[in-house]
């Protein structure tokens, strides 16, 4: 006995019409993306109060703060710098705010803020090292190594520094790369190195004249002395030549003015009643 089976797709397919069963698949998609979209609000909410629990509990309240960095300053003005106190919560602290208030402390360059987990903070400082100080109309600045005039000097602070002169608030180069001021004060920097000829100690001022020129003034006998501009090691090293020769001759004390930029190779010294190169 046969059985016919016909197996053409016209026979198996007669009774559903094409695409029957998308609108059903798409029906259960729309509701397990809108499960799913459920559970990750629940998820969200919960997050929510957990944190909001946690950042009131008495787990992550801060009991030691350390602070580190402080020479200029002390570490009683950056706790109040900071704003945080024992009571503050270690999770619930925003650690960027807290570092740009220390930051706004003229005396600072950098503050960084690293949490200790559970319950301890870690305030590190990075102070501002002035290298001269400089005579605006305002009054006198600390100027740092970058060039930048962070400070107002209040006598009877530390003023053994240089003073750099002849400029103002709108004449401070906007680029301290190549500037003038650089070469004030890598000029001052070079001498800052212990040579006992020429060191930082005797050097009263550098002024930038209108053209960008450096005139450089002792404090033993301020004479100018004419670097003008460019290649400030070089002359410095030219100088100290120099100044040690008219010491050893004892001529420094007539001297009028010196002149290191004059020619390439030579200086000349300006002496009263005489010239010599």
């Amino acid at each position: 006995m046969k059985i016919a089976t016909d197996y053409r797709p016209e026979r198996l397919g007669r009774n559903r019409s094409p695409g029957s069963g998308f609108p059903e698949f798409r029906k259960k998609f729309a509701l397990l993306a809108i499960a799913g979209a459920v559970v990750l609000v629940v998820l969200g909410i919960a997050a929510i109060l957990v944190y909001k629990g946690l950042s009131r509990s008495d787990f992550f309240q801060i009991t030691a703060i350390r602070i580190e960095g402080c020479r200029r300053t002390t570490k009683n003005l950056i706790l109040e710098l900071s704003g945080v106190d024992i009571h503050s919560n270690l999770l619930a602290m925003d650690t960027d705010r807290v570092k740009a208030d220390i930051e706004t402390y003229d005396w600072i360059e950098r503050a960084e803020v690293s949490r200790e987990w559970p319950n301890r903070l870690l305030i590190t400082v990075r102070e501002r090292k002035p290298g001269a100080m400089a005579s605006l109309p305002e009054g006198l600045y600390y100027v740092d190594k970058k060039g930048v005039a962070f400070a107002r000097v209040i006598p009877p602070e530390d003023m053994d520094f240089p003073v750099i002169t002849g400029l103002t608030a709108d004449t401070w180069p906007e680029s301290f790369k190549g500037s003038s001021l650089e070469e004030a004060l890598q000029f001052i920097r070079s001498a800052g190195r212990g040579n006992p000829v020429l060191p930082k100690q005797n050097i009263s001022e550098v002024h930038i004249t209108g053209n960008g020129e450096l005139i450089l003034f002792l404090a033993d006998r301020p004479f100018p002395v004419y670097l003008g501009k460019g290649m400030i090691g070089r002359k410095y090293r030219r100088l100290v030549k120099v100044l040690y020769w008219l010491y050893k001759k004892k001529e420094f004390a007539s001297t009028a003015y010196i002149n290191v930029e004059y020619m390439d190779n030579d200086v000349l010294v300006g002496s009263e009643g005489a010239v010599r190169k």
